[in-house]
């Protein structure tokens, strides 16, 4: 696997999960056991958000030639998964999302070890 097939998988998976919480997010937090209340729903609706910005970065950042712009993408997606999992972890024990949560935090887990692999070997194949 190179960086650019990472950073469309990454950028498939935020994608999907933006969509999911910026335009239905009454059923997606209803899947993690969270109460569908307004002041809820209007922080998912902003966290769906972000995750369809940092999708469409990652999915643009795949074309780009410099290293240099890939590893300050790479970067960001260590620090914003890497909070994602300690948020998922502290939540889940604490028993403010159910056990369906443990999947979210796989996926950020995978993120996390992927972008770090990356920055760690420096690999970017050529097109």
């Amino acid at each position: 696997m190179d960086s650019k097939l990472y950073l469309t998988i990454s950028a498939i998976i935020l994608l999907l999960y933006g969509i999911g919480f910026a335009a239905i997010p009454a059923d997606v937090v209803a899947l993690y056991g969270v109460p569908p209340q307004p002041h809820v729903l209007m922080t998912d609706r902003f966290f769906g958000s972000t995750l369809l910005s940092v999708g469409v970065i990652n999915w643009f950042a795949r074309d780009f030639a410099d290293w240099g712009a890939v590893r300050a993408v790479l970067i960001g997606g260590v620090v914003g998964y890497g909070i994602s999992t300690v948020v998922l972890i502290w939540s889940t024990i604490q028993g403010l999302l159910n056990s369906l949560a443990w999947g979210s935090t796989i996926v950020n887990v995978l993120l996390v070890l992927g972008a770090l692999y990356f920055l760690f070997t420096g690999s970017r194949k050529p097109a």
